[in-house]
Formats: C-alpha cells, sequence, structure tokens
C-alpha cells in the first residue's frame, strides 16, 4: 500500500518540470502542486496534496479501447498495490483531444474510508501507456481533473505507429507472407518482445525471418510466429512419402524431444503439402509447421498464451496458404532425376510392381509418371 499511504496526508506544493521518458517516448508534465517520487526511462511516479499518481506501459501497440476490456488490467494493478476490496468500472473515451480511455476504479484505504482511482489509457509506438491516480473518495473530481490535465499536457515522443497487415517480404526476398486476419507485422519497437518469446520456442536466431503479431485486445499480451528460410530438404512430402518425411524432420528439428512430439498432421495447399507439428511447452501454446520451396523449407514456429492455442493453430494454417514465392511454379521444389527414380521405386505400387519388365520399359513407365500432377487431397 505503499502508493496509498500518503492519500490521507497533505504534502507540500512543488514546481513541476517536464520529465523526459525516452524509453516510454513520452515527456511529461505535472500541474502545479505535484511533486515526482520516482523518474525512469521507463516508469513515474509523482504526489500531490492527498493524491498519488503511477505511470507504466503494456507491451504491444493496441487502439485504447472503451467498455470492459482494461478492467482487468486496471483490477489486477491495484491488487498488485494491496488496494482493498477493487471495483473497476467500463472505460470510457478521454476527453478530446487525443485517442485514450479513462477508466474510473474505487477500493477501500487500509485506515478505514473510500477511494478512488482514475485510469488513463494512451496508445504509443509499440505500447500502451496507463497513467493512474489515486485519492480520497472526497478528492473524486480532482483526481479526475488532474488526469484530465495531465495527458493533455502529456507530450507523445513516440506516437503509434502505423500497422501493417499487407504482404510483407522476407528480408532476402526469397519468400512472402500474408499476414492472417487479425495478425500484422511486428513493430520495431515490439521486436525485443515478440524475440524473447520466441526464444521459448526452437526457432533459433531470427535472420531473415518475417515476424507476426496478433496481440490481444488489451495489449497485454500477444501471439507470435516467425516464418523462416531453412536448408532443409523435405524430400516430396506428398501423400505416399509424408509420413517418412515428417519422421525425418521431427527428429531433425527436435532431437532426443522427438518421439515426445506428436506426429504431423498433413495440411494439404493447392500445389504441395505442408506438415504441423504441436510440441508442448509449460504456460503457452506451442506449434511447429514446414512447407517444402525450391530453395529448401520454410520453417512456422507460433507462441501465444495457452487460451489462445486455437486461434494461433489457425493462424499458422493461414500463414502456410499465404505463403508465395517468386520464379515459376511458385517456388514448387525441384528434384533431381535419381531422387524421382528413387520415390516412385520406393513409394508408388505401380513402379515397385515392374519388377519383371525391362529396365527400358521401367523407365518409360517411370517417366509417364514423373508427369502426373501430385495429389493433394
Amino acid at each position: 500500500m505503499l502508493l496509498f499511504a500518503g492519500l490521507l496526508t497533505l504534502s507540500s506544493p512543488a514546481h513541476a518540470e517536464p520529465y523526459v521518458m525516452a524509453g516510454a517516448g513520452i515527456t511529461m508534465n505535472l500541474p502545479r502542486g505535484w511533486e515526482m517520487t520516482r523518474w525512469s526511462d521507463w516508469d513515474f511516479k509523482a504526489k500531490a496534496d492527498g493524491l498519488a499518481l503511477d505511470l507504466w506501459y503494456t507491451p504491444w501497440q493496441v487502439d485504447a479501447p472503451v467498455g470492459t476490456v482494461l478492467q482487468p488490467i486496471y483490477l489486477a494493478h491495484l491488487k498488485d498495490q494491496s488496494a482493498k476490496n477493487p471495483a473497476v468500472l467500463p472505460g470510457i473515451a478521454g476527453a478530446a483531444p487525443g485517442h485514450w480511455v479513462h477508466t474510473r476504479a474505487t477500493f477501500d484505504l487500509d485506515g478505514g474510508g473510500k477511494a478512488v482511482a482514475h485510469f488513463a489509457a494512451i496508445p504509443g509506438d509499440g505500447k500502451v501507456l496507463h497513467i493512474g491516480i489515486y485519492a480520497a473518495a472526497s478528492a473524486d473530481h480532482r483526481a479526475s481533473d488532474d488526469l484530465d490535465a495531465i495527458v493533455h499536457g502529456l507530450k507523445i515522443d513516440a506516437p503509434p505507429a502505423k500497422l501493417n497487415t499487407t504482404a510483407v517480404d522476407a528480408p532476402d526476398k526469397n519468400f512472402t507472407v500474408k499476414p492472417p486476419e487479425g495478425w500484422r507485422e511486428v513493430l520495431k519497437s515490439e521486436r525485443d518482445n515478440a524475440e524473447s518469446l520466441m526464444g521459448k520456442t526452437g526457432a533459433g536466431k531470427l535472420d531473415g525471418c518475417v515476424l507476426l503479431a496478433a496481440p490481444t485486445v488489451d495489449g497485454n499480451e500477444a501471439s507470435v510466429l516467425a516464418a523462416c528460410p531453412q536448408k532443409w530438404q523435405l524430400g516430396f512430402a506428398d501423400d505416399a512419402s509424408f509420413a517418412d518425411d515428417a519422421m525425418t524432420l521431427r527428429s531433425l528439428v527436435f532431437g532426443k524431444a522427438a518421439e515426445k512430439i506428436p506426429v504431423a498432421d498433413k495440411i494439404a495447399l493447392p500445389d504441395r503439402n505442408a506438415m504441423l507439428f504441436r510440441p508442448t511447452i509449460n504456460d503457452y501454446a506451442l506449434r511447429f509447421a514446414a512447407l517444402p520451396y525450391d530453395e529448401g523449407a520454410i520453417s512456422i514456429w507460433g507462441i501465444a498464451p495457452e487460451s489462445a492455442a486455437d486461434a494461433l493453430e489457425a493462424g499458422v494454417k493461414a500463414t502456410l496458404s499465404g505463403l508465395t514465392f517468386p520464379g515459376p511454379e511458385n517456388g514448387l521444389a525441384q528434384h533431381a532425376l535419381g531422387d524421382l527414380v528413387y520415390h516412385e521405386l520406393s513409394y508408388d505400387p505401380l513402379v515397385m510392381g515392374i519388377s519383371g519388365l525391362s529396365v527400358v520399359g521401367a523407365l518409360g513407365t517411370l517417366g509417364f509418371l514423373l508427369f502426373r500432377k501430385p495429389s493433394t487431397a
């Protein structure tokens, strides 16, 4: 309750000055009578006569939402401060100018009496800023007015970035990803957060990858996926050899843990098959997929809050369907004649049954088979 300890006491008025917070991308201007008590690049605290203030942020850019979306964030924040019996009302659009959300809450003080909190949610580049002012119930209107003054005096040095939901070229231009509905390209300001999440997977280095995110509506968490080029040769991954090719890839990617990973699902695309695995990880949903192309394979690692597992899988599948490649036949993998012969002799029953034919006849039959359009059913 340290933040609320001075709500029923008075503090000496102080002259406010601008406070630059480079990490948060803002410059804070306090009204007269407020005094800074903590100031860093990422957070801020202040006090006035019977009022207290703190500032923090959630790490994904979203439009600050009205209604009940922000209630869990502010309820958790009050509980973290040991507020007693907190209750949070739905947020409303803040007073113009600007696009922010004003949320009011109530709670009980340790020494008795009622208290209020007024919160502002303000979008910034790769984040949502949150400002809370806390006061005894008798100072409700002043707390609300001071919050309004602080928000309007706030200089946003890093305003919200433009969100890209259109097709994204890989850094080496060797493939293009179309973000699924609800997904977008990860902002530069969010990349550290995205890489931290991907570090919990087996994705490894993310050079040459396209990173996509689907933040929760409150910006507190996000699902993230990385589409990356690999030099793996997945074989043909057609209906006949899919199981063997998927087993080989599972061993390559997961090593000693491979036997604990369920077998892959076949994702049939118009011109090729992809593989989808569901590895397990504590507290998160995890998906891994791979798709062959003429330079090797595209791997897709996806990670999300456990509650978003179904949405994550749908996003990975949609990303597979939205991959495009330069060159002829949409980057369809080309195979050497020897590989084609080995594949047909190994997996095609018609070829395997011609052992009594002459070599010339066998190659003639094989030539016919190689020109069949591969089945993706």
